[in-house]
């Protein structure tokens, strides 16, 4: 899409709102933009909020909600006692919040012209993303949160947890990618080959239904405000949060694992950059007493770091990127919900059900960096880890390419594609999605 501006002159208003909405509701954001917008949003969420970006929470009661719905005494679980089980996700912030960012992913993808109902060629892509969900789910809560909870919100806050948690993701993350490329997982040659394509149907009307849903999104935050201020307020954030991770594709697991695969480090160093920001931010705030949740630095921390990333992998995507992906149409990454949804309360019954908790997490300290080096140690210690995986990442990108690791083509990367992604390039390349 070409905006086209008047011969010889000056651009229009008109021609100047045309390519304003093409920038932001069609085009792909930078990573870095993604990832700072993203990063400034957490750091006024947790000022409103007193709690920063997180959702694998969240999702662990609707497991809660729905078992009880079988009958089953959910609410007896210690795991529930701790977390609480009260009430719906309509009477809670973090249900707000949640809804919010499926509904501002759903207002992107639409916008954009991207919402296309996508079936996986090959069927066992769909009982991959549940493994892979039931896999990421598990190790989140063993973990104390996702790659937001646990990683994006918690190294900003100075928790160690969060980079007990990233240590996990690295051979998570590697371990994911030699499972996802084994034979058994990718399936025989003949059914990973694209074949005819079915003509893409019209995208016409999505810009329309688009704007009706953000209509509705709005709609639905005066509503909740009238119940409480704070759900029409999360409702809102949520779709923030929402919208920017369509906008930017930004998905945790291309992060760590195009390291393995590709080797590109772009969406890796906007993370960090966008981390490094939200750590001034948080700082500023914290020490004002607001926020700095930190959770025990355990051996259950490191190894749901390790499930976490084996999961994500096989699922295609983390906890942000199946949200936006699923409400682009991918049905593989539906099943990754519904997976991630299983595992987190299969976490909460294993909790005390069988001794995890005593096992890998009783008795380990919670460390907050400001208490153990003081404040110019915490801030200046946390920015000087993420430059040096700044750094990291751009040495291991610049270093020469191997065929086993790297693919020297798109081609290449396409064959291995819906084993990794859900079927589509991106985000490895910056295309539009098929």
């Amino acid at each position: 899409m070409s905006v086209p501006f008047t011969p010889g002159g000056a651009p229009t208003f008109a021609e100047r709102a045309r390519l304003f909405h093409k920038r932001v509701f069609v085009d792909y954001w930078p990573y870095w933009a993604a990832c700072l917008a993203a990063g400034v949003l957490n750091i006024v969420l947790l000022a409103y909020w007193g709690s920063a970006w997180g959702v694998t929470g969240e999702l662990t009661r609707w497991g809660g909600h729905i078992i009880s719905a079988f009958g089953v005494d959910a609410k007896s679980w210690p795991y529930f006692q701790e977390i609480g089980l009260e009430g719906s996700p309509l009477q809670r912030t973090s249900g707000y919040l949640t809804l919010g960012m499926l509904g501002g992913a759903l207002v992107g993808a639409l916008l954009s012209g991207n919402f296309r109902i996508r079936m996986p060629q090959q069927r066992r892509r769909l009982l991959q993303g549940f493994i892979g969900g039931v896999l990421s789910g598990f190790g989140a809560r063993l973990a104390m949160g996702c790659n937001l909870g646990s990683f994006f919100s918690a190294i900003p806050q100075f928790s160690l947890h969060g980079w007990l948690f990233m240590l996990g993701l690295f051979p998570g993350t590697y371990l994911g990618v030699k499972l996802a490329l084994h034979p058994w997982v990718m399936g025989p040659p003949g059914g990973r080959r694209a074949g005819a394509r079915r003509p893409a149907p019209s995208t016409r009307w999505q810009p329309y239904a688009g704007a009706l849903a953000a209509a509705l999104m709005a709609l639905g935050a005066w509503r909740a405000g009238l119940v409480e201020p704070a759900f029409g307020i999360l409702l809102l954030f949520g779709a923030g949060f929402g919208f920017i991770i369509q906008r930017g594709r930004i998905c945790f697991t291309s992060a760590f694992r195009e390291m393995w695969i590709t080797r590109q480090g772009e969406l890796a160093r906007a993370l960090a950059l966008a981390m490094a920001v939200s750590t001034l931010g948080f700082a500023a705030l914290i020490s004002r007493g607001i926020g700095g949740n930190i959770q025990v630095a355990s051996l259950g921390v490191f190894v749901g770091g390790i499930l976490f990333g084996i999961g994500i992998v096989l699922a295609g995507g983390c906890e942000s990127g199946w949200m936006y992906r699923s409400m682009e149409g991918y049905v593989q990454l539906w099943m990754a919900g519904l997976g991630t949804v299983v595992g987190a309360t299969l976490l909460a019954w294993a909790w005390h059900g069988i001794g995890l908790y005593d096992l890998l997490v009783a008795g380990w300290p919670a460390i907050n960096l400001i208490d153990a080096w003081g404040w110019p140690g915490a801030i200046f210690g946390t920015l000087a880890l993420l430059a040096a995986w700044y750094a990291l990442v751009t040495w291991w990108e610049s270093l020469p390419s191997r065929p086993a690791a790297a693919p020297a083509t798109d081609a290449h990367l396409a064959q291995r594609a819906p084993a990794l992604t859900g079927g589509s390039l991106q985000p490895a390349s910056r295309q539009r999605l098929p």
